[in-house]
């Protein structure tokens, strides 16, 4: 008897509840970096030589295992007496693991001390397998007796040797 009590008690309550309305709700798959790196450094070596070292105060690694640099990149470039060739820099840069290539924008800098060449520009972008550089942006470029604008540029990785595009103006330092 108290069984049926418990049924139908149960089915008197299970009956009299109110009906609740179900709404479908998408949530979106995050779209986010997989992970954040901060004050980064690393150190590219061939045969156990230091051939440059990569320094950014943050790197994304992104879903499709491309790298951000939302705030920038210092890059030491190495010569065979392991000493700093050249120094690039900007104020952002990714590196898109697919084509092994590096975009690198704001306030690029590239600075080859030793041979007194200084290269300032908006964009470039750089192949680490040719060890090359290139852009088709507004660039300047500053050796000891002179200053040379122009559009585009193909250069070494270290910027030793450089071509310019279009040249737009040459002006003599003295």
């Amino acid at each position: 008897m108290l069984r049926w009590l418990i049924f139908f008690s149960t089915a008197c309550m299970v009956s009299c509840a109110p009906k609740v309305e179900q709404t479908a709700v998408y949530i979106a798959p995050y779209a986010g970096p997989m992970m954040t790196a901060t004050n980064i450094e690393t150190i590219y070596s061939d045969s156990g030589e230091t051939k440059l070292i990569l320094k950014a105060p943050v790197q994304l690694l992104l879903q499709n295992s491309d790298r951000e640099f939302p705030k920038g990149v210092y890059v030491e470039f190495f010569d065979e007496q392991k000493d700093p060739k050249a120094i690039l820099t900007s104020n952002y840069a990714i590196f898109y693991k697919e084509k092994n290539l590096y975009k690198i924008s704001g306030n690029v800098v590239i600075d080859n001390k030793r041979d007194g060449k200084k290269m300032s520009t908006e964009e470039l972008f750089w192949s680490p397998a040719t060890k090359k550089i290139y852009t088709d942006k507004f660039l300047v470029i500053e050796t000891a007796n002179e200053i040379v604008k122009g559009n585009g540029m193909d250069a070494t990785q270290d910027f030793s040797s450089y071509t310019i595009r279009t040249v737009t103006g040459i002006v003599s330092v003295k």
